[in-house]
């Protein structure tokens, strides 16, 4: 019996031995066999330190890599914000009376001064015309007065009464004018009319919305902003909105204005923003999602394969002098198939992209580069987007 458990463990150390010598000469039986028969046993002792081939170097293992690059750690605040006009007002007639005439309709494009709503007027000219009637005659007045006074016919009190006359009848006409004038309504400002909401023949007073009168050749979107990013968000910074009206399309804009406090209840500050709008696609009220880009440091950037986790943390195999070495670094964030790294690699460095799993420090490899026509260090991209 114990002879056989003698034999039986003699064969279990031969087999493991056997495996074990398998293991350690694959690299040296391919070795072999891919350079035509020679023994990479007899390489390896006419070489030093047992890594030398027939000319003394050791066999480069192919690799795949990529120059890095560096990009801006980017960040998008995303919010949501309501579109208004430029210039937008509702337009109410200063005076009580009857809707004469409308001279526009929805959509029409009109320019500062045209006339858009006429009240009837008949009193009000009549009015003017009778105040121009009494400016007239106390202008003759005066004139006859100031003729006669150099003859002593007409007192020095006289006249001035007689002035005084002619300055309030010239007051009394100017008001005429001005209650004439309230009975034609002009647009403020180059603009597009909204509905009306009159017709001829309407009774309007001063509270009645006669129309509305947008100026959307650019529009203002406000939107909220979390107050961490209050040191973030600065006039004149570029940002863009798309509208669920238009999906698909992205229109870009500026920061315009940011407001002075915070609100306590949603921990946001108000931003108002300016995009430009040539061909009158946006309108006030369409909502829109904004996007802030908030640029921060710039960091190499790699592939994502190419980082890889070990005991000591994250690292890449860097090439210098066709061997590898092991760099240690942090990763700062994932966008796009890439990744941010903190640490002592440089923009040009050449990373190891596939081929890490045989590399050891010092290893001498074959690489080939990928993207080899771009420049070493690509433009920067685009960060992943964070909520407001």
């Amino acid at each position: 019996m114990a002879r056989k458990s003698t034999l039986l463990i003699a064969g279990v150390v031969l087999v493991a031995a056997a495996a074990s010598a398998y293991i350690f000469a694959k690299d040296e039986i391919t070795a072999f066999v891919s350079s035509g028969g020679q023994s990479q046993q007899t390489a390896d002792r006419g070489g030093q330190g047992g890594g030398g081939g027939a000319n003394g170097r050791e066999r480069a293992l192919p690799v795949i890599a990529e120059y890095a690059s560096l990009m801006d750690e980017k960040t998008v605040v995303e919010s949501v914000g309501t579109g208004k006009s430029a210039l937008g007002v509702s337009i109410y007639p200063a005076v009580s009376g009857e809707v004469s005439d409308v001279l526009v309709r929805a959509g029409d494009e009109v320019t500062k001064g045209q006339v858009l709503v006429i009240l009837t007027a008949e009193r009000e000219r009549l009015a003017r015309n009778l105040a121009a009637v009494q400016v007239k005659d106390a202008e003759q007045l005066l004139a006859r007065y100031e003729q006669a006074r150099p003859l002593g016919a007409v007192a020095a009190s006289e006249v001035d009464t007689a002035r005084t006359a002619l300055a309030e009848a010239k007051i009394q006409l100017d008001q005429a004018e001005v209650d004439l004038a309230d009975r034609t309504i002009m647009a403020p400002f180059d603009g597009i009319v909204g509905i009306p909401q009159i017709e001829a023949g309407d009774r309007v007073d001063s509270s009645t919305v006669l129309l509305t009168l947008d100026n959307i050749e650019s529009i203002l979107v406000d939107f909220e902003v979390a107050e961490t990013r209050f040191d973030n968000v600065k006039p004149g910074q570029s940002l863009r909105v798309q509208t669920w009206s238009l999906p698909g399309e992205l229109f870009t804009g500026v920061v315009e204005s940011i407001g002075s406090r915070v609100d306590p209840e949603s921990r946001t500050f108000s931003v108002r923003a300016r995009v430009p709008n040539p061909n009158s696609r946006l309108l006030a009220g369409m909502s829109f999602a904004v996007y802030v880009d908030i640029e921060g440091k710039q960091y190499p950037s790699v592939p994502e394969i190419s980082v890889l986790w070990g005991d000591g943390g994250t690292y890449v195999w860097r090439i210098v002098d066709e061997k590898v070495t092991r760099v240690p670094v942090r990763v700062v964030k994932r966008t796009g198939g890439r990744i941010l790294i903190d640490g002592p690699v440089a923009k040009g460095d050449l990373i190891v992209v596939e081929g890490v799993l045989r590399l050891r420090p010092g290893r001498t490899v074959a690489a080939s580069i990928r993207n080899k026509e771009e420049e070493p260090g690509v433009a920067a991209r685009e960060g992943d987007g964070e909520g407001s």
